[in-house]
């Protein structure tokens, strides 16, 4: 960052301010005594998916920059007005979902320019970790995304974070548009999108998959001395399929985040105020249900469910 004293050895707080805004996104920026690469570790990009935004908090407390080599830049709420708000998905600044406004505009609307400061900070690291987790209705099972539309290199060092971090289920999936790990990829910066934590709770045991998956990737990628934590083999999935809901009607699922769906298995209902109902929902594929929107009330294109497949 421009400005910031960069003496190693040293813990350092701030904030980020997003020109144009009000906005103000908390830092812990990490460096250690010792030369080395830069990874840029992020939480709360969704204001509701709290046991990121708790292990960011620990992980920059936790972090000695006499054990470390080179820096962590940690940024411990990267949505302050979705996080305060209390608001799913969207930034209440502007209706936007700041994961689909990569790599941002520092001349747009709230969340592109949120989204651009946070590049801004991109191009000073070697590697970004973007934690998430179920936001205020969504119900999930852990499992960690990174790109494979990147060039060969930076594919095989995202898998291997991804792979470090321990989370059971791995997708290798394709560019979303806007979305972080898809914007790191175009900039050449390995990247993991890890989801532990559900339904705007935050519980410990999702928190310390977080913290714990931070600390093997920063073990992994030499940023402390020692081995990872040695993890079975996850289950890889090549296909993410969501299915959204044609129009506003009443959710009831009749899938849980886990079930293993057949291909056109009737997966919900849509149900008007009067119970009749509006759709049978179904499966677009075959394979694990990976989560599944907990709410009643959807409106029209909401995401219900989403589904896994090798």
């Amino acid at each position: 960052m421009a400005g910031l004293d960069t003496v190693a050895g040293r813990k350092l707080r701030g904030y980020l301010e997003v020109p144009g805004t009000e906005v103000r996104i908390p830092y812990t920026d990490v460096r250690g005594v010792k030369d080395g690469p830069t990874l840029l570790l992020s939480g709360g990009v969704h204001g509701g998916e709290y046991p990121g935004i708790a292990a960011a908090i620990e992980v920059a407390s936790r972090l000695d920059p006499q054990e470390l080599h080179g820096r962590v830049m940690v940024l411990h709420l990267t949505n302050p007005p979705a996080f305060w708000g209390k608001s799913q998905y969207w930034n209440p600044l502007d209706g936007k979902n700041l994961n689909r406004c990569f790599p941002g505009d520092p001349e747009g609307s709230a969340s592109e320019r949120m989204a651009a400061r946070v590049i801004q900070e991109l191009r000073q690291a070697n590697y970004w970790v973007d934690m998430h987790g179920g936001d205020i209705h969504e119900e999930l099972v852990p499992f960690t995304i990174f790109s494979d539309h990147a060039s060969d290199e930076v594919r095989k060092t995202s898998e291997a974070m991804a792979r470090a971090y321990g989370i059971p289920r791995l997708i290798r999936s394709g560019s979303v548009a806007g979305g972080s790990y898809a914007a790191a990829a175009e900039l050449g910066v390995p990247a993991i999108l890890p989801e532990s934590g559900q339904v705007g709770q935050l519980d410990p045991v999702s928190q310390a998959i977080h913290v714990q998956g931070v600390f093997d990737v920063l073990h992994l990628l030499g940023f402390l001395e020692g081995d990872p934590t040695p993890h079975t083999a996850p289950q890889v999935y090549t296909r993410f399929v969501w299915s959204r809901a044609s129009q506003q009607g009443f959710w009831r699922p009749r899938v849980h985040p886990g079930d293993r769906i057949a291909l056109g298995a009737l997966a919900g209902i849509l149900h008007d105020v009067y119970g009749e109902t509006l759709e049978e929902v179904r499966s677009p594929e075959a394979g694990e249900v990976l989560f599944t929107a907990s709410s009643f009330a959807i409106g029209a294109d909401d995401p219900l469910f989403a589904v896994a497949a090798p």
